[in-house]
């Protein structure tokens, strides 16, 4: 659907965001947190305001659905104190020295339980896993999807949230993102390298049939699914709409990529990039 295109792009928009802010400013800030949510949200909210009575509610599909399960800290600025307390946790590495993995699933713990927004909690703790895993040197790039897995495994991932808010049961929850880490990274390596193969097998073909094909439109169209003819266009140094258009055509010819039109725009898919992504 629409909106969930829109909130698809806002979460890239929000993780892209955070990773510039990270690489600026090598440690996580209290207003990287909340631009983070502000852009997964589009709003212009911040740390939920003490009077704001946000619980925790048990989903439509469980048992005894509508029941609150878990109240979150509330006051005048008891939010504020415990996120505070949280990036310290993060960044003082003299005070805290904790291995990073260990650090993150921690964080990430005590972030979910702050639960410092109003909504959009899960989505933004996701984004700040990546952005601290940058930070620590562990990830060139934010490209640890860390999200499929948690939502494939949702119910595993609520219960040992809530034994260690109600038993300190810490090492269920330790284990449970440790996997989720180390299935997430292989699954991640294994696509990189079937894309990087792709892109390999494209330039090849595509540079046998197409003289003027070069490595530069190669990486471009692998840079994501889908593209505009303008960018091609701007990398070629094409100024002709006429001879642009004949390019296109020649590439979805050989099955480079494929046309697709929405409203009056048109866009070319990658659709190699695609199946790989879906896989």
């Amino acid at each position: 659907s629409n909106n969930a295109t829109k909130e698809v792009l806002r979460y890239r928009e929000a993780l892209w965001k955070g990773f510039s802010t990270i690489k600026e400013k090598n440690k996580l800030e209290q207003t990287t947190i909340i631009k983070v949510f502000q852009q997964i949200k589009n709003t212009r909210q911040g740390i939920r305001p003490p009077q704001s009575q946000v619980v925790i509610k048990r989903g439509q599909s469980e048992i005894k659905p509508g029941k609150i399960i878990y109240t979150p800290p509330r006051g005048v600025d008891i939010v504020e104190k415990k996120i505070k307390n949280l990036i310290e946790f993060l960044n003082n590495h003299k005070k805290y020295p904790i291995d990073p993995l260990l650090k993150m699933v921690i964080a990430h713990y005590q972030f979910e339980a702050i639960h410092p927004f109003t909504d959009g909690n899960g989505r933004t703790g996701r984004i700040l896993n990546l952005l601290y895993l940058v930070q620590q040197k562990l990830l060139s790039h934010p490209v640890l999807f860390l999200s499929k897995y948690i939502l494939n495994n949702k119910d595993e991932y609520y219960a040992n949230l809530s034994g260690v808010t109600t038993r300190q049961a810490w090492k269920p929850w330790l284990n449970y993102m440790l996997a989720a880490i180390e299935i997430t990274a292989q699954e991640t390596n294994q696509t990189i390298d079937e894309i990087l193969s792709q892109m390999e097998s494209t330039h090849s073909f595509a540079k046998g049939k197409l003289k003027w094909y070069s490595l530069e439109l190669n990486q471009l169209l692998f840079s994501q699914p889908y593209i505009k003819p303008k960018i091609i266009g701007e990398l070629l140094n094409i100024k002709s709409r006429t001879t642009l258009t004949k390019y296109m055509h020649q590439l979805t010819d050989i099955g480079i990529v494929s046309s697709h039109q929405e409203g009056k725009e048109i866009f070319y898919i990658n659709n190699d990039l695609i199946r790989i992504l879906k896989s």
